[in-house]
């Protein structure tokens, strides 16, 4: 599998207006909902033996019978329309014809572009029965993701919700990366602000105001925080 970084230099990130108008909002969710519905339909279908190409292309299904047009597809020379990373694949790797064995961890992102909005979100899951390890790490990036979402209030600093995912995941005895964040959207994938899942100081001086969009992102690591990027023609 392949992965891409793309997330990390600013200047993949659009200067905008943090806070959204109700329309952009309303836009927001319904491409967001579009992801959820997705998300179901692909975690119906993880099962032992299931082939990641066939997830890809009943997600680019769903998208378009939806009128909606993948955000992934193309993007930066990406080859896919979701992200399917497998076990040591963090972020950003490149489904594949080889089939799903049993305690395989999976992640899947999926973005959506629908009438000029973005929605954007990754889901999580073991293949059939997996370690009490693997189990472990499952949940505490899920509960990682609501301690950030709680930490996501009005008149909080940015920096608050990196700093509550850090200190929760490390409490756990896990790790988190220094090499990929969370971002904000809207008529752009990937605009400002960056979203840490680690306290940064730089964070502090963005005040979290009502209407503002982000994506959230906790990425939880058992080993090394050391990543490496394998180039998409290899």
């Amino acid at each position: 599998l392949l992965l891409r970084k793309l997330l990390v230099m600013s200047s993949l990130f659009r200067k905008q207006n943090f806070v959204k108008t109700p329309n952009e909002v309303e836009k927001l969710t319904v491409a967001a909902k579009l992801v959820a519905l997705i998300h179901q339909e692909l975690k119906a279908m993880i099962v032992p033996g299931a082939i990641p190409k066939d997830l890809d292309a009943k997600a680019h299904q769903i998208i378009k019978e939806n009128g909606a047009t993948p955000a992934f597809l193309g993007y930066g020379g990406f080859p896919a329309t979701i992200c399917f990373s497998k076990n040591e694949v963090m972020v950003h790797g490149i489904p594949d014809s080889t089939p799903l064995k049993e305690g395989d961890v999976v992640s899947i992102d999926v973005g959506v572009k629908k009438d000029g909005y973005y929605g954007d979100a990754a889901f999580s899951m073991g293949v059939g029965v997996i370690s009490e390890q693997h189990q472990h790490l499952l949940d505490v990036s899920k509960q990682a993701l609501a301690v950030g979402i709680k930490a996501a209030k009005p008149n909080a600093k940015l920096s608050d919700i990196g700093r509550a995912i850090e200190d929760y995941v490390h409490a756990q005895g896990l790790k988190i990366t220094y090499d990929y964040v969370g971002h904000g959207i809207g008529s752009q994938l990937h605009e400002d602000p960056a979203v840490p899942n680690f306290y940064d100081p730089t964070s502090d001086n963005i005040i979290l105001k009502p209407n503002m969009v982000l994506c959230i992102e906790p990425m939880v690591i058992i080993g090394t925080t050391i990543t490496f990027v394998d180039p998409l023609d290899k």
